[in-house]
């Protein structure tokens, strides 16, 4: 199993990728950009994204602008999870994605849609977050 972590915050994300890799028994990738993550679906297969949605660009993932990342792309440079989730609807098979972010607004929300399983407020402790990636892949809980 892979997962696929996107998020600029190293410390928060250092603790949890051990964790959910040694609770799953999975392979956990960690990048701090949507260019990296861009770059990681394209290279290998992934069963799930746990992203932030508030995240940076990196220099080139304008191309991969889609619907909802156009609708903000004034300010996109600072809503870089929306420019992935335009990108994981190109990848096959498509990963399913776990949306961890501090991001209130009803209407951002809204254009997440059905690609994002589940949204997890930020910053979720460690085991809140291991218990959403495991409900996101269907996974039975670890005894």
């Amino acid at each position: 199993m892979r997962i696929l972590f996107v998020d600029d915050d190293p410390e928060h994300v250092e603790v949890v990728q051990r964790t959910v890799a040694e609770a799953l028994d999975a392979e956990v990738l960690v990048v701090t950009t949507v260019e990296d993550a861009v770059a990681a679906l394209h290279a290998t297969t992934f069963d799930l994204v746990v992203t932030d949605i508030f995240i940076p660009l990196g220099t080139k993932p304008r191309e991969s602008m889609g619907p909802r990342s156009r609708r903000y792309e004034d300010t996109v440079q600072h809503l870089g999870g929306l420019v992935l989730l335009d990108e994981i609807d190109r990848v096959t098979p498509t990963p399913k994605v776990l949306a961890h972010t501090a991001c209130t607004d009803l209407a951002l929300i809204e254009v997440l849609g059905a690609c994002v399983s589940a949204r997890v407020p930020k910053p979720a402790p460690v085991d809140v977050l291991l218990r959403a990636v495991i409900e996101a892949l269907d996974l039975p809980t670890p005894q």
